[in-house]
C-alpha cells in the first residue's frame, strides 16, 4: 500500500492511478475546467451579467482586490451561477465547479477604508451591481484578457479566471429591495443591527453577505470593505447571536431528536437533547478526503455553553455555518435544546466549494421530521447508520457529549439508590 504521506504521491500518480484514493483527481479537474473556459476569455471586452456576485479578497489587506464575478451570458439565466439555495440536492459537485469556473473575477484594487472615495467609480458601480436581487447586464473592459485559473476554498465558492478591470458600464437598472436601499442609506445603525433588520425583513442571507462585505452597512465613520471570507463568518455569527437571544427564552424540547442530511460527500447528523442551549460541533475529515493525506481520520471539536461563546480559540467558519441554521430551526419552533452536530467529510468531496453547502445541508436536515428517542444513549446507537466514523471516537474527543453521558449515568445511579 502506498503511504498517503508520500510528498511525491501526485507526481507518481499523474492523475491516472488514483493513488490518493479519491474518486476524481482534483488537480486534473482544475486543469479541465480551465481549458473549457480558455476560449471564452481571450478578449479584453465582455458584455455579460453578474448573477449578482461580488468578491472582496483578503490578500494584501488593507489594500484588497475586489469586483464583480461575471457569468458567460446575459439576462436572467445568469442567476443560476450564484444561487446556493437552489443548488442543494440538484447540482452535483461537478456542476458547481463548472458553473463557478465559468465566471470571471473582474477585479480592481482599493484600500478598505476608501468606502466613500468619490474617485473610485469602479467601487460605486460594483456596489450598484451588488445590491440588486436580479442579474445585471454590464460591459466590462479589462486591462488584459482574463487568465484561466480555478481556486478552491473551504469557505468561499470556487473562484474562476481573473482579470484586472479597467472600465465598467452598467447596461440596465439594478433591482433593489426597499429595505436594502433604506439601510444602505442609514448611517445611524450599526452593521450588526442592519444585518439583523435585513434578515428579519426577508432579505436572503447571501444578499446580506454581499452588501456587508462591500461596506454598505454601519455607522458613517465605521464603514469598511470586509473580505468576503470574513464577511461570511461575521454574518453567520451576527445572525446566530441575534437568534440565540430569543431562543434562550423558549422552553426546552421534550425528547431527544435526531436529524440528518447528506450532500456532495458531506454527511450531517444533528442530535437535539432536552435542556438549556449549548452547542457542540464535531467535524471529521475521513482518510483520503481533500485535506487529509494520512490513513486516520482527522477529528476536531468545539463547543459553547449557555453564554454562546466557543471554548476553543480560532473558530473556523464551518462552526458558525452550522450553528446559524440550527438556531434558525429552533427559533421557528420556539424551542431551545442542547445540540450535538456532527459533520463527516468523505473522499467524494474532492474539491471544497464553500461553506454554503454546510449551511444549506443543515437547513435541509431540519425540513424532515426527526427520529425521536427516550434517551441520548438510544440515539447514539442509531448515529452510525448515517456516518462511518465510530461514535466512540467522537465521544472520546468531545466535551459536551461526554459530559451529557456522564451526567445521565450519575443520575441513573442516584435514582437507583432512591
Amino acid at each position: 500500500m502506498v503511504k498517503l504521506t508520500d510528498p511525491a504521491l501526485c507526481a507518481k500518480c499523474k492523475g491516472s492511478r488514483r493513488l490518493c484514493g479519491r474518486p476524481v483527481c482534483p488537480i486534473l479537474k482544475r486543469i479541465e475546467s480551465s481549458i473549457k473556459i480558455s476560449s471564452l476569455v481571450r478578449k479584453r471586452e465582455l458584455f455579460a451579467a453578474t448573477p449578482p456576485s461580488v468578491l472582496v479578497g483578503e490578500r494584501g489587506y488593507p489594500y484588497v482586490w475586489l469586483g464583480p464575478n461575471v457569468a458567460p451570458l446575459t439576462g436572467e439565466s445568469a442567476s443560476e451561477y450564484e444561487k446556493p439555495e437552489e443548488w442543494w440536492g440538484v447540482k452535483s459537485l461537478e456542476d458547481i465547479i463548472r458553473l463557478r469556473s465559468s465566471m470571471i473575477f473582474s477585479r480592481f484594487r482599493v484600500k478598505v477604508t476608501k468606502v466613500r472615495d468619490p474617485s473610485s467609480s469602479l467601487l460605486d458601480l460594483t456596489r450598484e451591481l451588488a445590491i440588486s436581487v436580479k442579474p445585471v447586464d454590464a460591459e466590462y473592459v479589462f486591462k488584459k484578457p482574463p487568465t484561466p485559473r480555478l481556486k478552491f476554498d473551504g469557505i468561499l465558492s470556487p473562484i474562476g479566471p481573473r482579470a484586472e478591470l479597467e472600465r465598467l458600464s452598467i447596461a440596465q437598472n439594478p433591482v433593489v429591495p426597499r429595505k436594502v436601499d433604506s439601510l444602505v442609506e442609514d448611517y445611524d445603525v450599526t452593521a450588526s443591527e442592519a444585518a439583523e433588520e435585513l434578515y428579519i425583513g426577508g432579505i436572503s442571507y447571501y444578499h446580506i453577505v454581499r452588501i456587508f462585505s462591500l461596506g454598505l452597512l454601519g455607522l458613517r465613520n465605521r464603514r469598511r470593505l470586509v473580505p468576503t471570507r470574513w464577511a461570511i463568518t461575521a454574518v453567520d455569527n451576527v445572525l446566530g447571536n441575534s437568534l440565540l437571544k430569543r431562543v434562550k427564552y423558549y422552553e426546552p424540547i421534550g425528547e431527544v431528536e435526531l436529524y440528518h442530511s447528506s450532500y456532495i460527500g458531506n454527511r450531517y447528523v444533528l442530535m437535539l437533547v432536552p435542556g438549556n442551549w449549548s452547542f457542540e460541533m464535531a467535524e471529521i475529515w475521513m482518510p483520503r478526503s481533500v485535506w487529509v493525506r494520512v490513513n486516520e481520520p482527522f477529528l476536531t471539536v468545539n463547543y459553547e455553553l449557555y453564554d454562546g461563546k466557543p471554548r476553543v480559540p480560532g473558530v473556523d467558519g464551518g462552526y458558525y455555518a452550522i450553528r446559524f441554521p440550527v438556531l434558525e430551526a429552533l427559533n421557528r419552533r420556539r424551542k431551545q435544546a442542547i445540540v450535538i452536530a456532527i459533520r463527516e467529510v468523505t473522499p467524494s468531496y474532492y474539491a471544497p466549494v464553500g461553506s454554503w453547502q454546510i449551511r444549506e445541508s443543515v437547513r435541509r436536515a431540519f425540513i424532515n421530521k426527526p427520529v425521536k428517542f427516550s434517551s441520548l444513549e438510544e440515539a447514539l446507537k442509531v448515529v452510525n447508520k448515517f456516518i462511518e466514523t465510530p461514535i466512540d471516537l467522537i465521544i472520546a474527543k468531545s466535551k459536551l457529549l461526554k459530559s451529557l453521558l456522564l451526567q445521565r449515568k450519575l443520575t441513573d445511579f442516584l435514582n437507583c439508590r432512591r
